[in-house]
Order: C-alpha cells, then sequence, then structure tokens
C-alpha cells in the first residue's frame, strides 16, 4: 500500500474532509488532494504531521536480512 492510499483510508476511517485533515495539519486541501493521489510527493514530516493528525504512528524502518 503506498502513503498516500494509507493517508485516504485513514482520514476515511476518522470520518474527516480533506478540508478538516489540512486544517489541522497546517496545508492546504489541495496538498491533502495530491498527496493522496500520488500527483506529489510528500515529505516525511508532513507525512508525520498528517499521521498525528490522524492518531497514528508513522514508523520507518530498514528490514536487516542478515541472520
Amino acid at each position: 500500500m503506498n502513503i498516500g492510499l494509507m493517508i485516504a483510508t485513514e482520514r476515511t476511517k476518522n470520518n474527516l474532509s480533506t478540508k478538516k485533515l489540512a486544517e489541522a495539519v497546517g496545508c492546504s486541501s489541495r496538498a491533502i488532494e495530491y498527496w493522496e493521489s500520488g500527483k506529489r510527493k510528500i515529505s516525511l514530516e508532513n507525512a508525520d504531521k498528517i499521521f498525528k493528525a490522524l492518531g497514528k504512528t508513522l514508523i520507518i524502518g530498514v528490514k536487516n536480512n542478515e541472520q
């Protein structure tokens, strides 16, 4: 699942419009729409703000295949 789809899914689960999420994050609703659709790349900083506003934690890691 890509990050835009994750944002859209969580926003919908929380019954938030793009406008309400944008207000909570401090960006434009157009930016939310672009990120959700994949038309624009989202920074880690903005992704973190969005997921915090949605009550989620953004965790990024690297899987080490060495055993």
